[in-house]
């Protein structure tokens, strides 16, 4: 029989074996720990250098990372695996490596057994697959040995698995285990070089870039590697036992039935996969939107669950009683007590909510149960939790309340284009660093949810356009003749063209809201404040830039008041409600004036 159709069934271990295998590994780290103290190895700092954009690709490893043949059992170990590389992916990526010193493996990572927030995956130990803490990050120490090799690197420490796992790296002879911290990953390169590191829902991509040109003998391995897949001159000899690599099924410890082996565990993780739902601010349309499609074995994460407490009704969650729900109290609270009193001291209120939004985002990942295979984030949560890689192996739905950053700064600048003397157009502003975050995540998202007509358009292929929530008023009888400009006088929200329609048409008005462009703002114009007399009113005018909820709007609909505002107010045109392009001064004056029954402008002298 030819050897390698040998099957080799591992027997039971007892727990002698595993008390062995201990002692064996306990010998073995401690004298990798001399070493290592003995013959130190840089550790190296990740470079945010926005050259590397345009820097030279020097190749490129894609893996898969959910296996076809996992069984209901064991796919919770493929759950911890992906965690667990989300985790090491985060240590990595961004890493720069300077030319002709080492790289290694455990140097970069840390002990795994050390509260980082590893969890049990899949390990392979002896042709099984048991369950371990950290399993499965040896398909990002496979990735890099792939790259490296492709690259042209010097391996100088390279360990093979004691079993393939079909679709692995391993059955293309491209495979490097690890294990803390004796079985380690090291390598060099001719040239600096950086780790980046991606992922999608269906697999991970590991690359290497170089600003400095590959020497000419590096260039040539480099092809060489591109040809013939396996390239055997460029792995260093390893032993190796044949009947434990070429059986064709793996055991694994929650579906081999051995219940006498030492390593046997029962598994009580979920086997049904469910969605994690992140959330931040309740909207009435997006609390409807999760009410119906929650599931009793989801988890959720809301800020608070009980904001009463706190004055505050804003993360009142309709499921936030329910079990399985879970908070970042603190980090919220914190948000709370910032916005609310220390205001005063900042510049920029926006840049201080997007820091703050960070530090709840970032207590929400820690909070994701990993076996989650779909997640439904709030879109201010969106950008942290991308960099935090938890949508790694996920299918993911946003719930969008506004613009993308960079669809957003556009408007703005629009804005700041018509009116340039405004001091506040200039402040409404994202980092790029959280632009292009925003913008990734958006992209690979399968949904966007929205009530918004104008985000819903912009992203026609992937938006559920929900239906804005209306108010249960009654219709005014009567209505008054009163014009409402239902926004503070700031830029972004059209306040220089409802003052400039007003003067031009000598309109009295009613704003609603205190902020202001600069004192005086409402010169030559009678503008008194509104306090909430709808019953004064006769037309609602809002020729806003940006608007994320229409909330006055949708009221003035209910009460039947006419409306005439721009797209960007997110409501579409219907009965009593006009819709005109954004900075369309002219299309504005006809409509309220003809609204008005006024008589054609006359040309001024």
């Amino acid at each position: 029989m030819n050897r390698t159709q040998i099957r080799t069934i591992p027997s039971s271990k007892t727990r002698a074996d595993e008390l062995g295998f201990a002692v064996k590994v306990f010998l073995l780290q401690g004298y990798r720990g001399l070493k290592n103290i003995l013959f130190p190895v840089p550790l190296w700092k990740k470079d945010e250098d926005r050259r590397w954009s345009i820097s030279t690709l020097l190749a490129t490893s894609e893996t898969p990372l959910w296996n076809p043949n996992d069984t209901v059992e064991n796919r919770v170990l493929t759950a911890g695996k992906i965690e667990n590389l989300r985790i090491v992916a985060r240590k990595l990526n961004g890493v720069k490596v300077t030319a002709d010193q080492v790289f290694s493996f455990w140097k970069q990572i840390g002990n795994p057994n050390l509260g980082q927030g590893f969890v049990l995956g899949r390990e392979i130990r002896e042709g099984c697959i048991v369950p371990s803490i950290a399993g499965g990050i040896c398909q990002i120490s496979n990735a890099l040995y792939d790259v490296a090799v492709r690259s042209g690197f010097e391996i100088l420490e390279r360990h093979r698995h004691s079993s393939v796992i079909p679709g692995s790296l391993a059955e293309q002879n491209r495979d490097a285990t690890v294990k803390w911290n004796y079985v380690d990953l090291r390598f060099r390169s001719p040239v600096d070089f950086r780790i980046e590191i991606e992922f999608n829902a269906e697999s991970m991509i590991v690359q290497f870039r170089s600003l400095a040109p590959i020497p000419a003998a590096n260039e040539e391995s480099i092809g060489l590697v591109s040809k013939n897949e396996k390239a055997p001159e460029l792995f260093p000899k390893t032993e190796e036992n044949e009947e434990t690599r070429n059986h064709p099924s793996l055991n694994d410890c929650y579906s081999c039935g051995k219940i006498a082996c030492s390593r046997h565990g029962w598994n009580n993780r979920p086997t049904v996969e469910f969605t994690a739902w992140i959330l931040d601010e309740v909207w009435p349309e997006f609390d409807e939107y999760v009410r119906t499609r929650w599931k009793p074995n989801d988890s959720v994460i809301v800020p608070m669950k009980n904001g009463n407490r706190w004055k505050t009704n804003r993360f009142d969650w309709s499921v936030r009683s329910a079990s399985n729900v879970s908070s970042v109290f603190f980090p919220s609270l914190w948000r709370i007590f910032k916005l609310r009193y220390l205001t005063a001291a900042t510049t920029n209120r926006f840049r201080l909510t997007l820091e703050l939004d960070r530090i709840v985002a970032q207590a929400a990942a820690r909070r994701i149960p990993f076996e989650a295979s779909h997640l439904v984030v709030s879109q201010t949560l969106l950008p942290v939790l991308w960099e935090a890689g938890v949508f790694a192996g996920r299918t993911f739905d946003v719930l969008m309340t506004r613009l993308p950053f960079y669809l957003l700064h556009e408007r703005l600048n629009q804005a700041h284009t018509n009116h340039p003397q405004s001091e506040t157009l200039n402040d409404f502003r994202a980092s790029e660093h959280w632009i292009q975050s925003e913008t990734q995540a958006l992209a690979a998202a399968r949904n966007l949810i929205t009530p918004h007509a104008e985000i819903a358009n912009r992203f026609s292929g992937q938006s559920i356009l929900l239906e804005w929530f209306r108010p249960e008023v009654p219709v005014l009888k009567r209505m008054g003749t009163g014009i409402l400009f239902p926004g503070s006088a700031l830029g972004r929200k059209g306040a220089y063209e409802m003052k400039r329609l007003a003067e031009e048409n000598d309109l009295s008005i009613f704003v609603l809201g205190n902020a202001v462009e600069r004192e005086g703002f409402w010169e030559n114009v009678t503008a008194d404040p509104f306090r909430n007399s709808w019953e004064e009113i006769g037309l609602v005018v809002y020729p806003t830039y940006v608007e994320h909820q229409p909330r006055q709007l949708l009221k003035a609909i209910s009460l039947g008041i006419p409306v005439i505002t721009t797209t960007a107010s997110g409501l579409t045109t219907q009965k009593n409600v006009t819709v005109l392009p954004v900075g369309d001064y002219e299309s504005l004056k006809r409509e309220v004036r003809s609204r008005l029954g006024l008589e054609k402008e006359t040309p001024r002298n």
